[in-house]
């Protein structure tokens, strides 16, 4: 006697399915193939496929694909089939209702979620959550991740805005169009009470481990919590010159500052007052007439300066790299090289070092970059005050 059939709503008394666009069914994942995902529906009745775009939808957000894995799945028009014959059925159009329900509770309540940006245009970030879009306008980037360009270049910006795609982002839904299924995010709102705690108590002479928001031609930003961004002067960086800023921090870094100005709602911030004037320091570790070593670090028309001590830089005027008429610094020294030179004016007031290889070779220590002098020039205290 044969067995009857298991009873299913898609079976006919005759045996044959009903397949209707829309239906619900149980499956159980079967095996992948070629990155879609085979599924036996309903007792075996048909098999289904869920197509790739959608499995790596899935898959991002952590649903459950492993061979064996129990499913629900809803039937796409059956009049449409794969290449092979198999039935296409999506889980995402019966998750996108939970979805929809859980944004709608998170938007009332206010609360703060986490997101993962999955694209990126020139207005912002776009999450793709099962085919709910979720947007990320510029205006509503925290300044830490805000694309900053000097000059405005779109293609830089895109490229600043692609580098954040994959990160996950704090956020707040601040509006809905439920019409369009689109969802407007914002990261600013999501720091907001961090960000109103800092601003009750900011004053003058406060100090914070912030982050660097972005870096410009006139000083860094820094971001000191809750989206809070002050301005780090170039002046207000390092006590020595500020050759080449990007040398000096890098977007993300954190940073010890402390609040110097609070003018119409601007933020300055230093971080050199943070440590030891360097120029309290050189005296101590250094007279006049010591032979020290030092990198070449810039060039001017009237000589070069050399990285002393920390970020203090020494000059070596024109006429002190070598005992000889010397009409381009490049033609004895060059970038980056470590060379040796004599002081001869040290001025911890006004700020000075200036220092001569000439007179370090007199000594017998001859730099590198310096060639042999035929003819030699005793550099006394007086010289000295002269070149000065």
């Amino acid at each position: 006697m044969a067995k009857k059939a298991k009873s299913s709503s898609y079976v006919s008394e005759l045996n044959i399915p009903k397949i209707r666009e829309g239906q619900k069914i149980k499956g159980t994942v079967l095996k992948k193939v070629s990155d879609s995902i085979l599924v036996d529906c309903e007792w075996g009745i048909f098999t289904g496929i869920i197509l790739s775009k959608e499995v790596k939808d899935l898959e991002r957000n952590n649903v459950n694909l492993t061979p064996g894995a129990e499913i629900e799945a809803e039937i796409i028009n059956p009049s449409i089939r794969h290449e092979h014959g198999f039935f296409i059925i999506s889980i995402s159009k019966l998750l996108q209702v939970d979805i929809w329900k859980g944004i709608l509770e998170k938007a009332e309540s206010k609360e703060v979620f986490t997101v993962v940006p999955t694209e990126a245009n020139l207005g912002g970030l776009l999450v793709d959550m099962h085919g709910i879009k979720w947007f990320i306008p510029l205006s509503q980037l925290a300044p830490v991740h805000y694309p900053r360009v000097e000059d405005g270049d779109q293609e830089k910006i895109f490229d600043k805005l692609l580098n954040l795609i994959g990160q996950e982002f704090k956020v707040r839904v601040i509006n809905i169009d439920e019409e369009e299924k689109r969802i407007i995010l914002s990261e600013r709102e999501a720091l907001k009470e961090e960000r109103d705690a800092i601003l009750s108590t900011l004053k003058i002479g406060n100090e914070y481990e912030g982050q660097v928001s972005g870096i410009s031609s006139y000083g860094l930003f820094v971001t000191i919590g809750g989206g809070i961004e002050g301005l780090v002067h170039i002046s207000e960086i390092t006590y020595g010159h500020v050759n080449d800023i990007d040398r000096l921090a890098k977007v993300g870094e954190k940073m010890k500052v402390e609040v110097i100005g609070l003018e119409d709602g601007k933020i300055s911030l230093s971080s050199k007052k943070l440590r030891k004037d360097p120029w309290s320091i050189i005296p101590e570790k250094y007279s006049v007439w010591d032979v020290i070593e030092g990198q070449v670090v810039r060039f001017v028309p009237y000589g070069v300066f050399i990285r002393i001590y920390e970020d203090i830089n020494g000059l070596i005027h024109i006429s002190e790299l070598a005992d000889k008429n010397v009409s381009n610094p490049i033609d004895i020294v060059k970038p980056g090289q470590i060379i040796r030179a004599k002081i001869i004016l040290l001025d911890p007031k006004n700020r000075k070092i200036w220092l001569s290889i000439k007179a370090a070779e007199e000594n017998g220590s001859k730099t590198e970059a310096a060639p042999a002098a035929e003819k030699k020039t005793t550099v006394t205290k007086k010289t000295a005050k002269a070149t000065a």
